[in-house]
């Protein structure tokens, strides 16, 4: 059986590897070999539903890996919401793979590896998505892995009853994310990984992950570099309105979800939590992309179990409890707009003020923020929905971490193409990922919009293979990305000319930053 070739044999179309996990066929093009649904837990079904993700022996036969895996279950979608995504094609409760890139064609090679996390509101989304192919990446000398892991009820509820049961309740998705970096610490040699030289990374719920994962002690020593786009675990309360991380409101949200089905929040009723119909339990984590400034009737988010998460993310921030490693962070100018719509009035807005501030907080943020002539309410909320749900954390933490005397570089992405203009979603949440994956866009640096991806792909690739993003060639309007520091906030530009500037809107950020995390 063939493990990788030599020097003096071509690669078979079809390679076939032999990690621990048990034999593997996969594919190669382009001088990349691409393994795809490989899994990396046991199914999560039945009596491990609700429970942590349990290893999977060995197989012994050669399995196929050249097709994706299934979705985790989900309805509706953060960033479209057609009549395609209300369906449970291509979905099951049986989700827990992932896939892998490799330019590896030697048993002697070794490429950093780059884990990345899809994001999607905890509710939708899957590593298969097109725009996270990681064939771009690999060409480049990386392992790309992308993972699915639980979403919506499935990854995310918690009661009483399942905390009685095995003392942590509500994280399985995060769980699920901490297991496949067991795999990958175990099997990705094989591939021609170095699991001492893993960067893990997400956007959006992805980010939140990534950071959460920051914050975990169960995540310790399994990553050794971090890369956050548009989010962090601080956020929460942006989204998650009526529980915000907090255990005991989590809590009573779950013993509410187990009443709504006549089933006893208690350890004994449990087999009847897991007998539910799964799609039912995707319905109820039902999001739609144009209802994110309201919140749901069920928020399942991460929640701050005391196992998984041992304390609130800011406290442990502030400790220093975290796990110390390079960072690349960043946002989006606009990220809002994908979420806040032009219908937007002075209700809506004071709505999400009082939402996601509450009563102490929401007329001081008003009064802030002012809606007058020269701001209306649709700018008003967008600014705001941007700076809680998305900039506030991911600014906290790259302060901490740099006084920490870790290596940190900050971002702000603020391409802004005609045509998104014309659909009015300007650099919007999510926006930046073709860019650095270079998936969609033209490889030739012949346009801005290729060049800037050329950009923004090879600062991504420098620091998973040094932990620093700059450029070790020059290369035409070539600028220099300093590291981001707690009193100069140094952040690096990227549209369609590169630029080195301070963090803007400062003074609003720390106004923030009292009121939600004094």
């Amino acid at each position: 059986m063939s493990f990788l070739h030599t020097d003096e044999t071509e690669m078979p179309k079809w390679p076939i590897l032999n990690p621990p996990c048990g034999p593997v066929k996969g594919q190669f093009r382009k001088e990349i070999s691409c393994f795809k649904g490989i899994p990396y837990a046991m199914p999560p079904v039945g009596r491990r539903r609700f429970r942590a993700p349990e290893p999977l022996p060995p197989w012994q036969e050669v399995r196929e890996c050249t097709k994706y895996g299934a979705s985790s279950l989900q309805m509706g979608g953060i960033t479209i919401d057609a009549p395609g995504t209300y369906q449970m094609d291509e979905k099951s409760e049986d989700c827990l793979f992932l896939n892998v890139w490799t330019p590896a064609q030697t048993t002697a090679e070794r490429y950093p590896v780059y884990v990345f996390i899809h994001g999607g509101a905890f509710a939708t989304g899957s590593g298969s998505e097109m725009v996270y192919d990681g064939l771009r990446m690999a060409q480049d000398g990386v392992v790309v892995v992308t993972i699915n892991y639980r979403l919506g009820a499935l990854g995310f509820l918690a009661t009483r009853g399942l905390l009685e049961e095995s003392e942590t309740t509500g994280n399985y998705g995060i769980l699920d994310q901490i297991q496949a970096l067991h795999w990958v610490q175990e099997n990705i040699a094989a591939f021609g990984g170095d699991p001492g030289q893993v960067t893990i990374g997400g956007q959006s719920a992805g980010a939140y992950s990534v950071t959460a994962l920051m914050f975990s002690p169960l995540a310790k020593g399994l990553f050794h570099q971090a890369v956050v786009e548009s989010g962090s675990i601080f956020s929460i309360p942006a989204f998650a309105m009526l529980n915000r991380g907090d255990l005991e409101k989590t809590l009573e949200n779950g013993h509410l979800f187990c009443e709504l089905y006549g089933i006893a929040d208690t350890k004994e009723g449990l087999e009847k939590l897991r007998s539910l119909p799964g799609d039912l339990l995707a319905a109820l984590s039902m999001v739609k992309s144009d209802q994110s400034s309201v919140p749901h009737a069920f928020g399942f988010w991460p929640v701050f179990d005391g196992v998984v998460l041992p304390q609130d993310p800011v406290a442990a921030l502030r400790n220093g409890q975290v796990n110390k490693v390079k960072l690349l962070l960043g946002y989006n100018t606009d990220e809002s707009t994908l979420f806040i719509k032009g219908h937007t009035n002075l209700g809506i807005y004071q709505m999400l003020c009082y939402h996601i501030f509450g009563p102490e907080h929401a007329v001081d943020v008003m009064n802030h923020f002012k809606v007058d002539h020269d701001h209306s309410p649709l700018e008003r909320t967008r600014e705001i929905y941007t700076h809680s749900a998305f900039l506030i954390g991911m600014v906290m933490t790259a302060k901490e971490y740099a006084k920490m005397g870790l290596d940190t570089y900050f971002y702000n992405f603020n391409y802004d193409p005609a045509i998104l203009k014309i659909v009015g979603l300007n650099t919007a949440h999510g926006m930046e990922l073709p860019f650095v994956f270079g998936n969609g866009i033209g490889q030739r640096r012949a346009t801005k919009i290729s060049n800037l991806s050329w950009v923004m792909q090879q600062s991504w690739i420098n620091f998973i293979k040094s932990g620093d993003p700059n450029f070790t060639e020059p290369y035409k309007g070539q600028v220099i990305w300093p590291k981001f520091d707690a009193q100069k906030k140094h952040i690096m530009v990227f549209d369609a000319k590169l630029s080195s500037t301070v963090l803007p809107g400062q003074a609003d950020l720390d106004f923030l930053e009292s009121l939600m995390f004094a």
